[in-house]
């Protein structure tokens, strides 16, 4: 249930975000038609261009009701895991963008043993450990002792005697309680390795689709999105100057939000795997 909540409010957080970027789409398309709109009254624009951008804005405004409505939904998901009904909460509170310190997946793996699914394996194998050495200790302890008095009317005297018996097929008999204990503990142990390797191919997925998220969004936080920041300042001075086209600038305004958009897909996806990673080992991973 945990790792839902987490996953839940990623999501909050992310939708937070797709919001902060459709009003920062709608005040770049508002700022495109001013620019075209100066070009076409100097006579440098066709009309065809304010109507394409005032398109874009029409545009820009449906996905922000859009991304806002979707938010509103999220929010209230989120609050249905409180026992609530309805949104008691403006915003919620964190760093979409904030990934912790990565674990190497060797020292990952090694803390499966947690995981209560594994846990549940190994008291499991201890149980049927006991009842194998159980079964071995009756295989050593089936004979029956008797002691008893004789009495020999020939001599007029008495005997204390004593004696043991073994019943016939015993050991047979307790061999096979042997052999099906150990079978049953075998059987768990195999069990136990295939949920184990099932999980290290899950923690390998998670462990490998994490790396790569956040790879992507170091990348285009540090790098991408502030090349494309200056492009985008660049080609709106040539296109004031009449030296770049109007697709030209366009194009480089949406190539920025584009890359916003996929900055905050790799951060959300990046917690996510982070989450899952956290039920896997059942540990926290450190910031």
């Amino acid at each position: 249930l945990m790792a839902q909540v987490t996953e839940k409010y990623v999501e909050v957080l992310a939708a937070q975000q797709r919001v902060i970027l459709a009003e920062n789409a709608l005040s770049l398309a508002q700022e495109t038609l001013e620019i075209v709109s100066q070009r076409n009254r100097a006579g440098a624009t066709p009309e065809a261009e304010v109507k394409r951008s005032k398109a874009v804005i029409a545009q820009a405004n449906l996905t922000l009701q859009s991304e806002q409505k979707r938010l509103e939904y999220l929010k209230l998901s989120l609050s249905a895991y409180w026992g609530e009904t309805s949104v008691s909460f403006s915003r919620v509170t964190g760093d979409l963008f904030q990934f912790g310190n990565d674990s190497d997946f060797s020292s990952l793996f090694a803390k499966l043993e947690k995981n209560p699914a594994i846990q549940v394996y190994a008291s499991e194998q201890r149980l049927k450990e006991a009842e194998l050495q159980l079964a071995k200790t009756e295989s050593t302890a089936n004979i029956k002792w008797s002691v008893g008095v004789r009495r020999s009317q020939e001599v007029n005297d008495t005997a204390l005697v004593a004696g043991f018996s073994l019943p016939l097929f015993a050991e047979k008999r307790n061999s096979g309680a042997i052999a099906s204990a150990l079978a049953e503990r075998d059987q768990v142990a195999i069990e136990k390795e295939a949920t184990k390797l099932r999980f290290r191919n899950h923690l390998l997925r998670a462990y490998s689709n994490r790396k790569q998220a956040i790879l992507t969004a170091n990348s285009l936080k540090q790098s991408v999105i502030p090349m494309l920041e200056d492009a985008l300042e660049d080609t709106q001075d040539a296109y004031q100057k009449g030296r770049y086209g109007y697709l030209d600038y366009v194009s480089a305004r949406q190539e920025l939000l584009n890359a916003r958009r996929t900055l905050i897909d790799a951060a959300s996806a990046a917690l996510i795997y982070g989450a899952e990673i956290e039920k896997l080992t059942n540990e926290a991973l450190s910031l």
